[in-house]
């Protein structure tokens, strides 16, 4: 509970900081001033969503894999929906936080259409993004590949940044588990189990590959088509 708080008054700290100044000198700030501030303020808040987001979710799992689902756990709701068109929404909105972020896709093969819970797989697919952005340099490109392979959709998302130890990657799905180099950075240690998860109740798998100050590949492994859910812990 301390390291959550902790990283909720982070962004909580920035939009209040950014605020006041915008209060106190609002009558001697130029336009782009308050544009620059207002940015931030948003970064902060959007910051601040995904860490609440992460928490509700975290706790929905956890209820769902040591209670019914009628009290309060993660249920899938699966839908016909486009991959492709997923994937393309993701790496967008993702990538308008960094407009100056290299983000390039490389989708092939892919279904028409899968079955599955749109809501969650697309989480799933953010949290990895995010996580690809967050720990590589703004100018560090991200390469997101994907392909239909024997009934089922690889998504893998590649980055070039700081990677995870030999010794620390064995644990990185672990909830709350941070790598050595990481706990400067913002984050939780939710994220990576959360789509774990999610991907294990489709039927699928989270696979992670990396190298320390090489950068790090996580590819979302998840079948065409997945009705019913399964049971996992988290």
């Amino acid at each position: 509970m301390a390291l959550l708080a902790h990283q909720l008054r982070t962004p909580l700290s920035t939009i209040n900081a950014l605020a006041q100044g915008l209060i106190r000198r609002a009558d001697r700030l130029s336009p782009i001033d308050v544009q620059t501030r207002a940015e931030k303020i948003w970064r902060a808040s959007l910051r601040l969503d995904e860490l609440v987001e992460t928490i509700l979710s975290y706790t929905r799992a956890s209820a769902s894999a040591s209670a019914s689902a009628s009290a309060g756990g993660i249920v899938l709701n699966p839908s016909e929906f486009n991959p492709l068109e997923l994937i393309k929404r993701v790496c967008r909105e993702q990538g308008g936080q960094e407009p100056d972020r290299p983000i390039h896709l490389d989708i092939r093969d892919l279904p028409e259409v899968i079955i599955g819970d749109q809501v969650l797989l697309e989480q799933a697919l953010v949290i990895v993004v995010s996580n690809a952005m967050k720990y590589s340099r703004p100018d560090q490109q991200i390469d997101v590949t994907a392909r239909g392979e024997d009934s089922m959709v690889r998504i893998t998302v590649k980055d070039r940044g700081i990677g995870i130890s030999e010794r620390d990657l064995p644990f990185i799905l672990q909830p709350f588990f941070r790598g050595r180099n990481a706990k400067k950075l913002p984050g939780t240690g939710l994220g990576l189990s959360l789509a774990w998860y999610i991907l294990k109740l489709h039927g699928g798998n989270l696979e992670v590959d990396s190298r320390e100050k090489r950068g790090t590949k996580v590819s979302l492994i998840v079948p065409e088509t997945n009705t019913t859910g399964l049971s996992y812990s988290i």
